[in-house]
């Protein structure tokens, strides 16, 4: 089942909230007659098939889909909840953020980190019950997405050969789709259909991060996005994402965030986009 609820309607922007759960349907494909959009995933995870590429949107990493690009959706994990916030975005607004391409190839993944996780939230949270005016919103929307494009800038994109991102990708699959399950390298190294050093080279090289911090960033990632939601019941929820307890995941929380839980949610409520606009300008 997919919902998809507007939040944000400007002269450049339309901002969707959207959540897909078990059973799914009707949520797996465009036909190429939508605008460039950026895609930020709260919770969950779901592969984005452009072509011959595969692009994973999970917390942690934003795709940006070219405009009129048809595409198909799969899902790790077919009976569990994803949800994303789906910016779509005009022209204009594109080519000002240099984010415009004519080439084939306009689709790309954009890696962020938990800071990052946490004002996609934040804005998205601002819209949905602090309303306010369509400029401020327009104006926090082009300083996180600049802030977004800002950090990638200077890199270049390193080439992977099909079949090595394909390792890769089945990999990140399995991590996701087991989201409460500690997979053990032997076990992913055999998924990938290699030797576990060789795994954690080509983990490393794809994502820059360890086996080990890509999990941790994902069960973090999603637990932001149940906590915008306003999950009251931590040890269930660190339960749901992975952690061995609440507790575990409370020092999780404050090694990478510098708070609980209890008082990211907190945070999370009292979000404002005049506060989150000056931050994103700082």
């Amino acid at each position: 089942m997919s919902i998809m609820q507007a939040v944000l309607q400007s002269p450049h922007f339309v901002v969707f909230n959207q959540v897909c759960k078990y059973p799914r349907v009707n949520c797996g494909y465009g036909k190429g007659d939508e605008p460039a959009r950026f895609i930020f995933t709260r919770r969950g995870s779901f592969a984005i098939r452009v072509g011959s590429k595969t692009y994973m949107a999970r917390p942690g990493q934003a795709i940006l889909l070219g405009k009129h690009i048809e595409y198909s959706v799969s899902h790790p994990d077919m009976c569990g909840c994803d949800c994303c916030t789906d910016i779509w975005i005009d022209d204009a607004m594109l080519d000002a953020l240099g984010a415009a391409n004519s080439s084939a190839s306009a689709s790309r993944e954009f890696a962020h980190d938990l800071q990052f996780q946490k004002t996609h939230v934040e804005m998205l949270l601002c819209m949905q019950h602090n309303g306010g005016d369509k400029l401020e919103a327009e104006e926090v929307l082009l300083g996180m997405l600049d802030h977004l494009l800002q950090i990638h800038a200077p890199a270049r994109q390193k080439r992977k050969s099909a079949g090595t991102a394909r390792q890769v990708e089945r990999v990140e699959e399995a991590i996701i789709g087991h989201a409460g399950e500690n997979l053990g390298i032997d076990e992913l190294a055999k998924l990938a259909g290699c030797s576990p050093f060789h795994l954690c080279r080509i983990f490393r090289q794809g994502t820059g991060q360890s086996l080990r911090q890509f999990r941790l960033q994902q069960r973090l990632g999603t637990a932001l996005g149940r906590l915008g939601e306003g999950e009251e019941d931590l040890a269930a929820l660190a339960c749901d994402v992975g952690f061995s307890s609440h507790s575990h995941m409370t020092d999780a929380f404050k090694q990478a965030l510098g708070k609980s839980p209890r008082e990211m949610r907190e945070e999370l409520r009292q979000s404002d986009l005049r506060r989150l606009k000056a931050r994103l300008c700082a």
